[in-house]
C-alpha cells in the first residue's frame, strides 16, 4: 500500500518514518512467512488491508501509555504495528507476550532490524510477572470473557484492555457481563464493516 493511500484511510497522521518501518515488516513477515508458516498463503496478498491497517487504528487509543503489552502476539499483530508507531514516542515500551519460541524468534529479529522499543516474553500470559502496564492490547486471541480472566490481575489495577473485535462482539460482551464488572466503549473499525475496537476498563468479579 502506498503512503499516501493509507494516510486517506486513517484520521490520525502516520509519519513517513512509521511508514517505512511497517513496510520494513511487511516485508520481513513475507520473507519469513515463506517457511516458518506466520501467516497463511491467501492472508499474504491482503496484508496491508487485512492485518495492518487493521491494527494500525489502535495505536490512538494506547498512545499515552509508557507501557504497552500484547498478549498472544504471534507475528505481532498488533504489538509490532504498535511498536512502529511507538519508536518516534519518548519512553514507550511494547511487551510482545507469545508461548511459541519460533514466533518470538521472529519478534526479537523485526524488533532488532527496525529498532522497535519492544521486549519479547517468550511465556503463558499468566506466567507473566510484570506488574506495571498501562494498556492491554489483543487480536484474535479468545473471547471477551477469557481475556479478562487473562489480564484480571492488570484490568483491576487501572491498566486499560483495548481489544480488536469482529462481528460477534456484542455477543462477547453480552457473556463477559454475566462474569465480571467493568466499564466499557468502542470505536468502530476502520477495516471492518461489523468490527469494532473495544475499551475495558475497572475490572472486578461479578
Amino acid at each position: 500500500m502506498k503512503y499516501e493511500k493509507l494516510c486517506a484511510r486513517l484520521d490520525f497522521d502516520v509519519s513517513r518514518e512509521t511508514y517505512d518501518r511497517l513496510s520494513g515488516y511487511h516485508d520481513l513477515l513475507l520473507k519469513w512467512s515463506k517457511t516458518h508458516n506466520l501467516i497463511g498463503p491467501r492472508e499474504r496478498d491482503e496484508l496491508w488491508e487485512r492485518h495492518i491497517l487493521d491494527c494500525l487504528q489502535v495505536w490512538p487509543l494506547v498512545s499515552s501509555g509508557k507501557v504497552i503489552m500484547d498478549i498472544g502476539s504471534g507475528a505481532g499483530l498488533p504489538g509490532i504495528i504498535l511498536a512502529c508507531c511507538a519508536a518516534e514516542a519518548e519512553d514507550t515500551e511494547l511487551v510482545l507476550v507469545e508461548s511459541l519460541q519460533k514466533r518470538c524468534v521472529f519478534l526479537r529479529t523485526v524488533a532488532r532490524e527496525l529498532n522497535l522499543p519492544v521486549t519479547v516474553e517468550n511465556a503463558r500470559i499468566e506466567n507473566v510477572s510484570r506488574e506495571t502496564v498501562d494498556f492491554i492490547t489483543a487480536r484474535a486471541v479468545t473471547d471477551l470473557s477469557g481475556l479478562i480472566h487473562y489480564c484480571e490481575k492488570w484490568l483491576d489495577n487501572s491498566a486499560i484492555g483495548v481489544f480488536l473485535k469482529g462481528r460477534n462482539w456484542k455477543t462477547e460482551l453480552t457473556q463477559a457481563k454475566g462474569y465480571w464488572n467493568f466499564n466499557s466503549d468502542t470505536t468502530p473499525s476502520l477495516s471492518d464493516s461489523e468490527g469494532v475496537i473495544l475499551r475495558i476498563s475497572e475490572v472486578s468479579r461479578v
